[in-house]
């Protein structure tokens, strides 16, 4: 979407002479979107730090200052024409193409942080509150776990142990189990955090491969104590999985002899 952007407004940047600001927008919000993009890149790759602590000063600035852009482009978007006008009506105007694409860029953008932002916060949260009902008392590491469903639903769980260590049950495959008790098999994000601060921790290889039976397309938040979290997905954390869609490509094979 960033280099779209980019490569619209570019395009008609000298198209526009009655209302310049729609392409010069389009071009800012794009490059932006780009660097964020690279310092989301730098950010995984650097361990606890001055590094790192630049790099969130750096996308927090980025951030900050899109914000600040998005309004400003929405004041210029919305105040030129009504959704429906016809470019070749009005002379000089920018064409129909751009400024509906500026248009429902404007929509978009805003419906996503109404809802994504809220969304993720209270999931991280939930998986922080979800470690502090840990059952632990043998090994005194307590994990949180929290599951988006795909209708929106968020499931906690923690970590359960037994006196026979081998029955204990990790907060993941808790939230998952309560989940599927509750009617849900479509997800697409987890949160998990533990008590480790000076670094993230993923699930167990068990709970990896208990996440890969309800798809490979999971995005999930490795979380600190303190609530900042490290994007991932289920695919990358367990690359070359073997998944349902093994055991049916089997039984296809046996079906034809």
């Amino acid at each position: 979407m960033p280099c779209h952007t980019i490569s619209l407004g570019a395009m008609h940047y000298n198209e526009c002479p009655i209302q310049p600001h729609i392409p010069i927008y389009l071009i800012i919000i794009g490059v932006c979107g780009l660097i964020l993009l690279m310092l989301a890149y730098w950010k995984n790759t650097l361990s606890e730090g001055f590094w790192l602590q630049i790099c969130l000063l750096c996308i927090l600035s980025i951030v900050v200052f899109s914000v600040i852009w998005f309004l400003t482009g929405t004041v210029w978007v919305y105040s030129i024409y009504p959704p429906n006008y016809n470019s070749s009506a009005v002379g000089h105007y920018c064409q129909r193409t751009l400024y509906l694409f500026a248009f429902w860029f404007n929509i978009l953008c805003f419906l996503s942080v109404l809802v994504t932002i809220p969304c993720f916060a209270e999931l991280v949260a939930k998986c922080l509150q979800a470690r502090g009902m840990a059952y632990c008392p043998y090994s005194q590491f307590p994990v949180g776990a929290a599951i988006l469903t795909s209708g929106g639903a968020i499931i906690t769980g923690c970590n359960v142990e037994n006196a026979s260590y081998g029955l204990t049950v990790c907060a993941e495959r808790t939230a998952i189990q309560r989940a599927v008790a509750e009617g849900h098999r479509s997800f697409t994000a987890i949160a998990v955090t533990c008590d480790i601060k000076d670094s993230f921790v993923g699930p167990c290889g068990a709970c990896r491969q208990v996440l890969m039976e309800f798809g490979s397309e999971w995005d999930i938040y490795l979380t600190k104590p303190d609530g900042s979290y490290k994007k991932t997905s289920l695919r990358e954390l367990l690359p070359s999985a073997f998944s349902p869609a093994h055991l049916a490509k089997n039984s296809n094979y046996n079906n034809i002899f």
